[in-house]
This record gives C-alpha cells, sequence and structure tokens, in this order.
C-alpha cells in the first residue's frame, strides 16, 4: 500500500473516530434526561415546584413507591451508559479492522467472503462485540419502558402543569429516536455491520486494507516490460500470515519461480 494512501485512511480512521467520541457526549444527555425521569420532569411539591435535591430525596414523598421507581431510574441510566460504551468500543473496531467500499457488495454473503481477509482473531473480535451489542440493546429497550411506564404512574402522582407532560413526552421520545436507531443498526444477518455514529448510515462491508491478510504475502512490481507482476515476499511459506491465510481461507498460494 503506498505512503500516500495509507496516510488519507489514518487520517479518515481519526476523524471518523472523533466524531464518535463527540456523539457518544451527547448521547450521555440524552441517557440522563431520559432515564431519570423522576429527576428532570417538573413535579409539585406541596405548594411550589420540586427542585432537584427534593425529587432524589424520597424520604418525604407520599407515594411509597417513589424509592423504588428513582431506583429504578438509576439502574436503567446505568444499562444504557454500559450499553454505550459497548456500543462505541464495537464502532471503534468497525473503523479499525473495516471500512465503506460502495463498489462492492453488502449483502451478508459477499461480505462474509471479504472477512476472510481479516485476521481470525480480529474477525471474531467484531463479531463477538456486535452480538454483545445486540443482547445489550434488548436488555436495555426492556427495561426502558418499564422505567417509563413505572415513572409515568409516579410523575402523574405529583402533577404540577402542562410542563409536566411536555417534558416527559419530550424526555420518552428523546430516548425513543435513539431506541429505533438501535434497532435498524442490530436487526441485521451475521456479517452486515451499521455504523451506530456516523451522520449517515453506512456499512461497513470491506476489510481495511492496512488489516487485510493477502496485503502481508505479497507485493506488487514492475517486470521488465513494464507489467505488474506479483511477486511473493521472501519465505512466504514460513511467514505467520501467510500460515493463518492458509487457515483462515483454505487456499494455498501457488508459487511458480517466484511470481504467483
Amino acid at each position: 500500500m503506498s505512503d500516500s494512501k495509507n496516510k488519507f485512511i489514518i487520517k479518515q480512521d481519526s476523524y471518523q473516530i472523533s466524531e464518535s467520541y463527540v456523539v457518544f457526549c451527547i448521547e450521555m444527555y440524552r441517557m440522563l434526561v431520559s432515564c431519570l425521569l423522576l429527576i428532570f420532569i417538573p413535579k409539585k411539591c406541596v405548594d411550589h415546584t420540586c427542585s432537584y435535591s427534593e425529587n432524589i430525596s424520597y424520604d418525604n414523598k407520599h407515594n411509597k413507591y417513589y424509592a423504588s421507581c428513582l431506583i429504578l431510574n438509576f439502574l436503567t441510566m446505568t444499562l444504557f451508559f454500559i450499553m454505550y460504551i459497548i456500543e462505541l468500543k464495537r464502532e471503534h473496531r468497525l473503523i479499525n479492522y473495516l471500512e465503506v467500499n460502495k463498489s462492492l457488495p453488502c449483502d451478508n454473503e459477499s461480505v462474509g467472503v471479504f472477512l476472510q481477509d481479516l485476521p481470525t482473531h480480529k474477525r471474531n473480535r467484531i463479531l463477538y462485540i456486535d452480538k454483545l451489542y445486540q443482547k445489550m440493546a434488548y436488555i436495555c429497550i426492556t427495561f426502558f419502558v418499564g422505567n417509563t411506564i413505572f415513572s409515568g404512574f409516579i410523575v402523574y402522582d405529583y402533577y404540577l402543569d402542562n410542563q409536566t407532560t411536555t417534558t416527559f413526552v419530550t424526555n420518552v421520545l428523546f430516548m425513543v429516536l435513539k431506541i429505533v436507531d438501535i434497532c435498524m443498526t442490530i436487526n441485521t444477518d451475521k456479517n452486515i455491520f451499521y455504523s451506530a455514529y456516523l451522520k449517515d448510515k453506512v456499512q461497513y462491508n470491506d476489510v481495511d486494507p492496512r488489516e487485510k491478510i493477502s496485503n502481508h504475502l505479497c507485493d506488487i512490481v514492475k517486470n521488465d516490460d513494464d507489467e505488474n507482476i506479483i511477486v511473493p515476499y521472501k519465505n512466504i511459506q514460513n511467514n505467520r500470515n501467510y500460515n493463518r491465510f492458509i487457515e483462515d481461507v483454505g487456499v494455498e498460494l501457488k508459487i511458480f519461480d517466484g511470481v504467483l
């Protein structure tokens, strides 16, 4: 791979990783206001609007389920935080190991073939984090639905005015939009990987050129007739990448007089 192309890929990956961190910070705010509903929804405390400290200190609340609901709020937030960490790690692995190639097919079978050019342990890391993200997402969605319903009953026991309803609906919809995006990301076949953070819903469907096993086995050079020929590296059969390539793909490279 040329130095200019390598620098371009590194710059592109750095931009994508930076963008994912920015989106991650925004998601933290979304998580707080959508999970901690008892704290961020305006409520009535006797003759005034409850303060944040009053929302947290539930000792003087007349609803016996207030404490339980508040605990559920924090539990739901914790689960979403764990999911966001997994989501961020998944995004970084996709950025580092794969790339978006619009000239290649995007179906499950074709991407599975392209992934064979990725070292086994890295391919397994992608599949593992993707499956873990799916499971955690379903858990968070379940808790979010239960937390929203439970909090709704408690909040309207301390109804203040229309601001209570407006804020409650806004905060819930804030997370619903994220959940819709999550469902689009996880409801895919095994080898379909969508970005969870980039603005466009792009699909990673090819191996990053820097990670391809085949790139470490041979090189393209010019012969005397100015024709491109593929030449294997010295002692290729003893190369660790070559052995891994044989193990992953199951096809041995045939060498004729030093030329593939």
